[in-house]
């Protein structure tokens, strides 16, 4: 018998989950959803997954949960399954990729005394089947752990972590997209400030980023004795390098990773 997987919310994060799975080869009919905006639940509709109407009713029908709600309302969605769940003793094992709740809040928020909740934080990336994914692998079955490793590796790489690292792993991973595109447009600015065109700007700074970072994983080298290779005693690298340094970027990324960790620590509070 197939597994029926299903999604509350399937926004950014959620909806590009699912259409890993579709993508994967899962039968869409058992692919369940359930969301609230039409213009999104419609998109999803159209490959082939069910829309429910009624989350408790999802729920209840399926074998994994993926919650993908905004943590702020998820009390609410867990009131709505916890009022017709009452006569359900079966009880899906659960994937949240909610930041901030902790797999204990949703254990009890859901009114389950023991159970299979497993945490991960993906990023935006995964949208285009590049994500990076942590998984809190304390507390929860091996089975479970091999479940959601199998459904998400559809979408990206998976690593796994323990529960009290995912606040870091938000910080890092599961934010730095956001750091990563104002780096780049700060490169592009400057193209454009020296007198290039937008266009041939983000067209040399995109491919520049691509290509080193693909130099980073083949060459086996680190970070630093790359840049050593790239700046010349005396050159123009280098004293790009020195404004960097003056501006104390390393430092600021480093403050970065700690201020939207820290913002993760405080929605589960």
């Amino acid at each position: 018998m197939s597994q029926r997987i299903a999604f509350a919310g399937a926004g950014n994060m959620g909806g590009a989950i699912l259409r890993g799975l579709l993508q994967a080869g899962h039968n869409p009919q058992d692919v369940l959803f359930f969301e609230p905006f039409e213009s999104t639940a419609k998109s999803v509709a159209d490959l082939g997954a069910v829309r429910y109407s009624d989350f408790g009713k999802m729920a209840n029908e399926a074998d994994v949960l993926f919650l993908c709600v905004k943590p702020q309302i998820f009390k609410a969605v867990a009131s709505e399954w916890n009022a017709s769940a009452q006569s359900n003793t079966s009880k899906p094992e659960i994937i949240s990729i909610m930041a901030g709740v902790s797999r204990q809040k949703i254990l009890d928020a859901l009114n389950f005394a023991h159970g299979d909740v497993v945490r991960v934080m993906p990023n935006l990336p995964l949208t285009v089947g590049k994500g990076a994914i942590a998984i809190a692998s304390d507390g929860v079955s091996q089975e479970s752990l091999e479940v959601a490793k199998e459904l998400l590796s559809t979408v990206g790489i998976t690593v796994t972590v323990g529960e009290n690292l995912i606040d870091a792993v938000t910080g890092l991973s599961g934010s730095a997209p956001a750091y990563v595109f104002e780096f780049i447009e700060g490169l592009v600015r400057g193209g454009v400030k020296m007198g290039l065109s937008r266009p041939v700007a983000m067209q040399l700074t995109l491919a520049t980023i691509e290509g080193s970072v693909e130099l980073l994983k083949k060459s086996g080298k680190d970070t630093g004795e790359l840049s050593a290779m790239v700046s010349s005693p005396a050159g123009t690298t280098i004293a790009g390098v020195q404004v960097l340094e003056d501006a104390g970027l390393r430092g600021t990324l480093m403050h970065t990773v700690e201020a939207a960790t820290l913002r993760s620590q405080a929605l589960g509070k």
